[in-house]
C-alpha cells in the first residue's frame, strides 16, 4: 500500500466533503522526500522512496533514483539496498527477527535521513471467521481475524485485507486497549462493500510497534474524516512524509459462502 496516494485522497476527500464552501488557497509546495520502509520475518527488506508532487498535478510521485540506502541491524551488521527499479531498493537477504531493532539511513542530494523501529514478537492469525452484519441500511459480508493477544504486554495491529487479490485501501489498525490477554474478533468493516458470495478474502495480519501504529492511526482519522487534516508524525528524521517499519507478517485466506 502506497500511504502517500492515501494521504492526497483523503484531504482531497476533507476538503470537498465540508459543507461549508470555502475558498483554499492551495499553493503548490516544493517537492518533498517521501520514504516508506518495511522489514518482515516473511520477506525482503524494501524501502520506496519518491518525492511528492503538487496539490494539483497528477497523482504521479518521481522516484528517486540515485539514493543511498542502508539498513544496520542491533549487532551492526550493514546490509545494502539495491535499486530493482525505478525508487524501490531491496536488500532479499535482510530477513527481520522478532523483537530485534533495526536503523535506516537513507542519503539523497548529501542530506542523510534515518529512523528505528523495532519488530514485535509476532501474535498468531488464528482464523478468519465470516457473518453477516446490517451496516448503513443493508446487509454487507465481514470477515473477522481472530487471534488471542498476549496477557500483561502492549500490542499493536495493522491488518490488510485483499478482496479477489485486490488490495482494499481502508485502513485497519487498532491496539489492545480493550482486549489485551483475550481472544479479539474484531470486524474489517468497509463502509462501500464490495464483497460478494464467492469471494476470496485474504487478510494480512502484521503486528507493528507503537510509532508505527500512531502514524497509521492518524491516517486512519483522516480516511474516516475524524482529524482536521495534518501529516501524520513521522518515525523518519529530517521532516520528510512515511514511515519506516519492521513487523511480523502472515497471510490467511477464507471464501464468502454462497
Amino acid at each position: 500500500m502506497r500511504i502517500l496516494s492515501l494521504m492526497i485522497l483523503f484531504f482531497s476527500l476533507w476538503f470537498f466533503s465540508c459543507k461549508k464552501i470555502i475558498n483554499v488557497d492551495l499553493k503548490n509546495a516544493p517537492p518533498v522526500l517521501v520514504i516508506e520502509g518495511m522489514i518482515t520475518n516473511t520477506s525482503p527488506a524494501r524501502v520506496f522512496i519518491s518525492k511528492s508532487v503538487a496539490f494539483s498535478a497528477d497523482n504521479v510521485f518521481p522516484p528517486v533514483t540515485d539514493a543511498i540506502v542502508t539498513i544496520t541491524d542491533i549487532i551492526g551488521n550493514v546490509y545494502q539496498l539495491v535499486q530493482t527499479s525505478p525508487g524501490i531498493y531491496v536488500n532479499t537477504n535482510l530477513l527481520g527477527t522478532p523483537g530485534a531493532t533495526y536503523r535506516l539511513q537513507v542519503v539523497d542530494n548529501g542530506t542523510i535521513y534515518t529512523a528505528t523501529t523495532t519488530m514485535p514478537q509476532q501474535v498468531n492469525l488464528d482464523t478468519l471467521l465470516v457473518s453477516n452484519i446490517i451496516f448503513a441500511g443493508k446487509i454487507i459480508p465481514i470477515v473477522q481475524p481472530q487471534y488471542s493477544d498476549p496477557e500483561n504486554v502492549a500490542n499493536y495491529y495493522w491488518f490488510i485485507e485483499y478482496i479477489n487479490r485486490a488490495e482494499n485501501q481502508r485502513i485497519f489498525v487498532w491496539d489492545d486497549n480493550l482486549t489485551n490477554g483475550g481472544i479479539s474478533t474484531r470486524p474489517l468493516i468497509e463502509p462501500d462493500s464490495t464483497i460478494n458470495p464467492g469471494d476470496t478474502i485474504t487478510v494480512e495480519m502484521r503486528c507493528i510497534d507503537k510509532p508505527i501504529y500512531q502514524y497509521l492511526r492518524g491516517l486512519q482519522d483522516l480516511q474516516n474524516n475524524a482529524a482536521t487534516p495534518a501529516n501524520p508524525t513521522s518515525n523518519i528524521s529530517g521532516g520528510v512524509l512515511g514511515y519506516f517499519s519492521a513487523h511480523t507478517r502472515q497471510r490467511k485466506s477464507v471464501i464468502i459462502p454462497q
